[in-house]
């Protein structure tokens, strides 16, 4: 596996894992909300959509340092476009007849083009500090103090909690689903806030807890 891979591969394990206890401590709600279609078809696809999300910028970011080209350089606006047909293939998948659903960016840009930037600079960090034959771990260790590396990947979580809200409110056409899906957004939101803490705490012990290399 070479070290994009293992950079995507990091995250999803990162982001299932957030999803699962988000839902486990918002569990009332989900006994309430997620028997009925919307959100059950919602909690599978929008962990998988923001996985596929990320890849796609870790790949850009990946690519762009590879090139020679400084962080700086990245066309954020670029990757952002890309990112909407990531959405599309999220909203179709919903399927909620008779609705068709449609998203207003304008909502929500700032947030994921903060959270693009910020994903793209700690891949060209991480990658700028991983030599051959080093582990992941390694490069994390060598590229950031520990209590560094926490606030960044306690950002990034916090960004897509951000995002993840703004996208939900800011899906058009509803109609009486409307207040029921701001609801299970608010107590989503709050979960992963609860959440954020912990799982980021977790990640940092594995790296940082000991002085045992991993790949």
């Amino acid at each position: 596996m070479d070290k994009v891979d293992i950079l995507c591969d990091k995250d999803r394990i990162l982001m299932n894992d957030f999803s699962r206890l988000s839902l486990n401590r918002m569990s009332r709600h989900t006994t309430l909300l997620g028997s009925l279609p919307f959100f059950s078809s919602y909690q599978e696809t929008n962990v998988k959509k923001e996985v596929d999300k990320d890849r796609l910028i870790i790949r850009e970011a990946a690519g762009a340092f590879e090139a020679g080209r400084p962080v700086c350089d990245l066309d954020l606006e670029d990757i952002f476009e890309k990112t909407k047909e990531v959405d599309k293939v999220f909203l179709n998948k919903l399927l909620i007849a008779p609705f068709t659903l449609s998203v207003r960016y304008s909502d929500f840009a700032d947030v994921r083009i903060q959270r693009i930037w910020l994903i793209s600079k700690t891949v060209y960090a991480l990658l700028a500090h991983w030599p051959e034959g080093a582990s992941f771990i390694d490069a994390v260790r060598t590229a950031y103090p520990e209590k560094k590396f926490k606030d960044v990947l306690a950002e990034i979580l916090h960004l897509y909690n951000e995002e993840t809200r703004m996208l939900s409110k800011s899906i058009r056409h509803l109609g009486p689903l409307r207040s029921i899906v701001s609801t299970y957004t608010d107590a989503l939101y709050q979960a992963m806030e609860d959440v954020r803490e912990d799982i980021t705490a977790s990640a940092v012990q594995r790296i940082f807890g000991d002085t045992t290399v991993y790949a």
